[in-house]
C-alpha cells in the first residue's frame, strides 16, 4: 500500500466531495435521521468543496485513490479562545479506516495549526458517535463539558473535545 498525504488542491474538490458524501452515508446511518441523509447528494458535497477551493485541508490517497481528508482552521464559535484552532472535519472512507490514515491526517492538521501559532485545537463530535469519540480520545482530545444542539432534520447533540498543542 502506498499512502500519500498532501495539502489539498482546488482540483481535488470532486474527490473530496466523494469522500464527504460517502463517509456521511457510511458513518452517520443510525446516528442521524434517515431523512437528513436522504437529503444529501454527491453533487451537493462536491459543490461545497468546489466553492471552498479545498484550502486548509490535507488529503490522503492510497495507491492513487482518494481515501480521506481533514480540514482545519481558526476555531469557529463564540466562546472559543482566539488562540485556538479547530479540526473542522475528518473523513476517511470505511474501507480505509483502521489503517492509521485518519491519525496521520489529524497529526498533519494539528501540526499545521501549531505552525500557524494556535495554542490548542477543538472539534465537535456527535454524542452518540462512540467510534469517533474513541478515536479522538486515543489522540489526546478530551471532552471539555461543552455541548451544543444542531438541527440535522431532527435535533442532535454535539460535544466539544479539546487538546493543547
Amino acid at each position: 500500500m502506498h499512502l500519500e498525504i498532501r495539502e489539498a488542491r482546488a482540483s481535488d474538490a470532486d474527490a473530496i466531495g466523494y469522500v464527504h458524501y460517502h463517509s456521511w452515508m457510511e458513518t452517520y446511518s443510525g446516528l442521524v435521521s434517515d431523512a437528513f441523509l436522504q437529503g444529501r447528494s454527491l453533487e451537493k458535497s462536491r459543490s461545497i468543496f468546489r466553492n471552498l477551493g479545498c484550502r486548509d485541508m490535507f488529503v490522503a490517497f492510497v495507491d492513487g485513490d482518494i481515501a480521506g481528508f481533514c480540514g482545519y482552521g481558526k476555531a469557529r464559535g463564540g466562546d472559543a479562545p482566539y488562540t485556538w484552532g479547530e479540526i473542522q472535519g475528518i473523513y476517511v472512507l470505511k474501507k480505509y479506516q483502521r489503517m492509521s490514515i485518519g491519525k496521520q491526517l489529524l497529526e498533519k492538521s494539528l501540526s499545521m495549526l501549531s505552525h500557524e501559532g494556535y495554542e490548542g485545537a477543538l472539534l465537535w463530535v456527535l454524542e452518540n458517535n462512540s467510534k469517533a469519540i474513541s478515536f479522538y480520545e486515543k489522540n489526546r482530545f478530551h471532552f471539555d463539558g461543552t455541548e451544543r444542539t444542531e438541527i440535522l432534520d431532527t435535533p442532535v447533540v454535539e460535544k466539544r473535545y479539546v487538546r493543547i498543542l
